[in-house]
């Protein structure tokens, strides 16, 4: 394997910054951590995938939801967003600051949850299949690194990943639930209520916030408001005139 197949691989399992960071570093370094003081990770979850999994044979499963998350994969690089991690059919990715992402725009992170969204309605349309997907967002500090010596890989640590669960696995079945922490880095762009024009469509988005006395998962847990910070809010999207473009 040449020596450019072997970064083309790193590249892809690894934010290139800190790709780069590695080759730079000498080989006895210390290992190697960032801390993030403004991250913005969305978390996604797939709602009736396990159903069709029990009911399939591997191969169908493993082909469907390499579909789904190589959809996923390309709103990564129309938003500029990290992919982080996939767990099972969860897919985890965001922005924040360098070397995980070169820009850090939490209405990027918003829109690349609604494409998720969007994404799986019609991937699900189109297969006949009766899929969806929900998505958590929160904003916070976190600390990343690599650890371990073998199949190392990027993960993201702290008390954000453990709320970002939270989040996800609460948000109603189509929905994008996004923490208070995260709709405060969202204000700059929505000030005094407005909506901002997602694309040239006039597409626009805002947020409504969650009127339940408390959250709860699809297993029936019930998830109390302080558990996530305070308040949630769902992304809403549609169209309106008078709407700022970003």
């Amino acid at each position: 394997m040449t020596l450019c197949r072997v970064h083309g691989i790193l590249d892809m399992l690894m934010p290139p910054l800190v790709v780069k960071e590695i080759r730079e570093k000498p080989a006895n370094a210390l290992v190697l951590s960032h801390e993030y003081n403004a991250a913005a990770i969305a978390q996604s979850d797939l709602c009736g995938f396990t159903a069709i999994a029990s009911m399939r044979e591997p191969a169908e499963v493993v082909t469907f939801i390499s579909e789904i998350f190589g959809l996923f994969d390309e709103l990564t690089d129309r938003y500029g967003v990290c992919k982080i991690e996939t767990v099972g059919d969860a897919y985890i990715a965001g922005q924040a600051e360098v070397p995980l992402t070169r820009e850090n725009s939490p209405i990027s992170v918003a829109l690349f949850a609604l494409g998720m969204v969007e994404a799986t309605h019609n991937w699900s349309r189109m297969k006949g299949e009766s899929v969806s997907c929900h998505v958590g967002i929160h904003s916070g500090r976190c600390v990343g690194g690599i650890v371990g010596t073998d199949m190392q890989r990027y993960h993201l640590f702290g008390d954000l990943m453990t709320t970002l669960e939270l989040l996800e696995s609460t948000a109603p079945r189509g929905r994008v639930q996004i923490s208070n922490a995260y709709k405060k880095s969202l204000e700059p762009e929505l000030r005094a209520g407005q909506t901002c024009i997602m694309d040239s469509s006039g597409m626009s988005l805002s947020v409504e916030p969650r009127a339940e006395p408390s959250l709860m998962t699809s297993k029936g847990d019930v998830i109390a408001y302080h558990e996530v910070g305070g308040a949630t809010f769902l992304l809403r999207t549609g169209r309106g005139s008078g709407a700022r473009r970003v």
